[in-house]
């Protein structure tokens, strides 16, 4: 691999690996499949904080931990990261959605990507919903050569849907794919079903093109001879998502929304569990409660950024709050699996320029999530998500004071830290007694440290959160007073008292 100084080095060996991928086959530009392995793969990020202002020491700093190399070049945006014989650059040209760019085989790509975003909670992929896919063909002045459908209820049902679709998984190749799938559509075949995962762009002519799929989580794979035609996609493909993204994080009406959701499910408390226990596809966490038959609250982070948000779901529909530091891509992700995994023909007004439904829905007035009467199974609900979210953003050491603050957006009263020790102190002595311990500094102050980083592997990663979303429901489950938990109740010592805090010379965060 030659030494890449310069981002006109990098575009002129990304344009000769895009040629020769395309050469490879022999076939056509219009027939080939973006297969090879030297096929340019591109992955659009949304940076957050730090890694918008000096990436290359946020990258020094997990690179031990991924086990790669950071390599700068003589251009300040541009840096290179090494494993093995995989390559990847990263080009912060544009800070806030920087770029990685790979010509290694895709497989070893996408988990040294993936691996990227789990490591911080200050990058994460761009998400590009359905319908924005679709109208990709307009926003960037390309042909739509392929589509691919994809769309999965299992995850979210008990039992297989016997009136509709489970599962669809479709690719069309061809000249009028943008027809077919109007045709598609009409015809009903698939009935809320035509969730489109990937796009296939061709733009340029045969002297100077580009071929380039686009998939719903933001990473291209391309191939032509035009690295030039390429980017002009990209920065169309940005720019569009930057005006969507810019209007639902400002301004306080649009962090507050309501999303009419048609269910195509059999049994919505099954399926709220699933889809804030941590895991794949919505990877958010969170501790629901009920509130009322087939109606719940739940406080979730998004296990990308770290940062939380308040759903409230029913048989009409999910209200969304966002916190007031947590990105509008948490709804954008959260409104695409719910097109891909309930129902296709959900109602994407929400992400629109001016989205009119919203208009006429009022918006119900935050509440604090606990107070000083709260039970400590409501403390509960709120904190432990907090928790988990100033880890998975590489917090290791948590604070009552801090957990408070951030659970409630503001400098709390010492009742409410007081409440915020007691949950920790029951899950540090219980529950999550294998994976926190109680630590005290010379002046006393009381914090819970984690005895481990979460994985780097993304796979793992979720593992290891799905079985502290467990545990978490095991602790509420005691802390409510559940038949199946009382036993856990007869314990004659506190649990201060079971686990003992351990001295901590280092400095620890009010």
């Amino acid at each position: 691999m030659q030494l890449i100084r310069t981002r006109a080095d990098l575009a002129l060996l990304l344009e000769r690996h895009m040629a020769q991928s395309s050469a490879r086959s022999g076939q056509t530009p219009q027939d080939e499949e973006i297969e090879g392995r030297t096929a340019l793969k591109t992955y659009l990020l949304s940076a957050h904080g730090r890694m918008r202002s000096d990436p290359k020491a946020v990258l020094g700093e997990v690179a031990g931990a991924l086990g790669f190399q950071v390599r700068a070049s003589g251009e300040r945006e541009l840096v290179e990261l090494t494993l093995g014989e995989t390559v990847l650059w990263l080009d912060s040209t544009t800070a806030r959605f920087p770029r990685l760019y790979s010509v290694s085989p895709a497989k070893e790509s996408d988990r040294v990507a993936a691996a990227l975003v789990a490591a911080t909670g200050l990058v994460e992929p761009i998400w590009l919903p359905p319908r924005m896919l679709e109208s990709l063909p307009r926003t960037t002045g390309t042909d739509m050569v392929l589509f691919s459908l994809r769309h999965d209820r299992r995850p979210l049902r008990r039992t297989p849907d016997r009136d509709g679709i489970d599962s669809v998984t479709l690719r069309f190749w061809g000249p009028r794919a943008r027809d077919t799938l109007d045709k598609l559509r009409r015809s009903e075949v698939l009935p809320a079903a035509t969730s489109v995962f990937s796009v296939r762009l061709r733009g340029g002519d045969d002297q100077c093109y580009c071929l380039a799929e686009v998939f719903h989580n933001g990473k291209i794979t391309a191939i032509g001879n035009s690295f030039q035609e390429h980017e002009r996609m990209v920065r169309a493909i940005l720019d569009s998502h930057g005006e969507s993204s810019e209007r639902l994080e400002q301004g306080t009406s649009s962090r507050c929304l309501f999303l009419p959701v048609p269910w195509t499910i059999d049994d919505l408390g099954y399926a709220v569990v699933k889809m804030f226990g941590g895991a794949e596809p919505f990877r958010l966490w969170g501790l629901p409660e009920l509130l009322a038959p087939d109606a719940f609250r739940v406080r979730a982070v998004d296990l990308d950024v770290g940062r939380s948000a308040t759903f409230t779901l029913n048989q009409k529909g999910v209200r969304v709050e966002l916190g007031p530091r947590t990105p509008g891509s948490v709804l954008v992700r959260f409104l695409s699996n719910l097109q891909y995994h309930v129902n296709a023909d959900l109602d994407a007004d929400a992400l629109l320029l001016e989205p009119l439904l919203q208009l006429t829905l009022p918006n119900e007035e935050a509440t604090a999530p606990f107070s000083e009467r709260s039970s400590l199974h409501d403390v509960a609900r709120a904190v432990l998500p907090e928790a988990i979210g100033q880890v998975v953003q590489g917090q290791l050491v948590v604070t009552a004071a801090g957990l408070a603050e951030g659970a409630l957006g503001e400098r709390p009263s010492e009742p409410l830290v007081d409440l915020v020790r007691r949950v920790m102190s029951e899950a540090a002595a219980h529950e999550w007694r294998t994976r926190i311990y109680p630590v005290q500094s010379p002046d006393g102050r009381l914090a819970w440290r984690f005895l481990d980083a979460l994985p780097v592997d993304a796979p793992a990663r979720l593992r290891e959160l799905v079985r502290l979303n467990r545990m978490a429901n095991q602790l509420l489950a005691r802390l409510s007073g559940l038949p199946m938990a009382h036993w856990l109740q007869l314990s004659l010592f506190g649990p201060e008292t079971l686990v003992p805090p351990v001295s901590d010379e280092g400095d620890l965060n009010a």
